[in-house]
């Protein structure tokens, strides 16, 4: 169990750790994809929402 213990401090040891300059490009990056996401899912809920209207008043 202790060799575990040791071999994990070890690898942690060897971590490369961000830069500053990788920390603001994955931020932006993350930033990027929440709008992107935000923006498909608002263009389509509204082409759905059109679609359910209109089936709608086909079948009224």
């Amino acid at each position: 169990m202790m060799k575990f213990v040791y071999d994990s401090l070890e690898t942690v040891k060897k971590l490369k750790h961000p830069t500053k300059k990788d920390f603001i490009n994955i931020t932006i990056s993350i930033i990027v994809a929440v709008i992107v996401a935000w923006v498909l899912f608002i263009v389509s809920d509204t082409v759905f929402s059109g679609l359910y209207k209109w089936f709608y008043s086909i079948m009224k």
